[in-house]
This record gives C-alpha cells, sequence and structure tokens, in this order.
C-alpha cells in the first residue's frame, strides 16, 4: 500500500497551483486597495491630531507671552528688562507661524524654537511655566 496522497483522476497538479496562485493574486490585490483606502484615512486623522496638538501648544506659548506683556506694561518692577526682550522676539516667532498649511514650513523646528524661548522666559522670570499636555485629546471623528 502507497502513502502517498494521490490526484483524484481528470485533475493535474498544475491547476491546482495555478488555482493557488490566482487565489492569492486576487487576495493581494482586494487587500492593497483596502490598504490604500484605510491607510489614507488613518493618516489623515493621525495628521489632524497632530495638528491640533500643535496648533494648542502654540496657543499656550501665546496666551503666555500675552499674559507676560500686559504684566509687564502694568507693573514694570515685575518683569526684567531682558525678559521683555526674550519676550519680544518669542512673540515674532509666534508672529512668523504659519496659519495655513505650507509644506516648505519646518513646523516642528519652529515650535522647537519657541519651546527654547519660553525655557529661557520661564528662567528669567523664575516661574515654572512650561506646556504640559497632560489631558488626551477631545477630537471625535
Amino acid at each position: 500500500m502507497s502513502t502517498e496522497p494521490t490526484l483524484p483522476a481528470g485533475q493535474d497538479l498544475e491547476s491546482l497551483v495555478h488555482l493557488e496562485t490566482m487565489f492569492q493574486e486576487y487576495g493581494f490585490e482586494d487587500g492593497f486597495r483596502d490598504g490604500e483606502q484605510s491607510g489614507e484615512l488613518e493618516g489623515r486623522i493621525f495628521g489632524c491630531e497632530k495638528a491640533f496638538d500643535l496648533g494648542h501648544e502654540v496657543g499656550f506659548y501665546q496666551g503666555a507671552t500675552e499674559t507676560w506683556t500686559l504684566l509687564g506694561n502694568t507693573h514694570a518692577d515685575f518683569i526684567p528688562a531682558k525678559a521683555l526682550r526674550h519676550i519680544e522676539k518669542l512673540k515674532e516667532q509666534l508672529d512668523a507661524f504659519p496659519t495655513d498649511n505650507d509644506p516648505n514650513a519646518d513646523l516642528m523646528a519652529m515650535r522647537d524654537k519657541m519651546r527654547n524661548k519660553m525655557r529661557i522666559i520661564s528662567s528669567l522670570l523664575g516661574v515654572k511655566q512650561k506646556y504640559q499636555q497632560n489631558q488626551q485629546t477631545q477630537m471625535n471623528y
């Protein structure tokens, strides 16, 4: 007795291999198409979340500079002149930050410069003013 599997009569090995290959190709095409569609959507959602986080941080810096400027104007003895100069430079960086979608702008580098300027200002003022995102974004899709 032979223990080797045998093909049913009228069926050859090539047709089975061709059938398997054909199903693999169909499965790949379906998966690739679905991946392109869902990948684009997931990419857009991720981009929106990161843009929201970036805007939130830049808004924090904007609010801090406006508050310190107002405090410096009303109570000049609280804010040193050197700190006011750095606050003005941070304001200039905030004004230069693009509000539209500019593919040539390096937003992360601009944000890092603002962070560094914020550290300097906080040190000069003797405050622990640092942006912290404690909460996850509340955006829903």
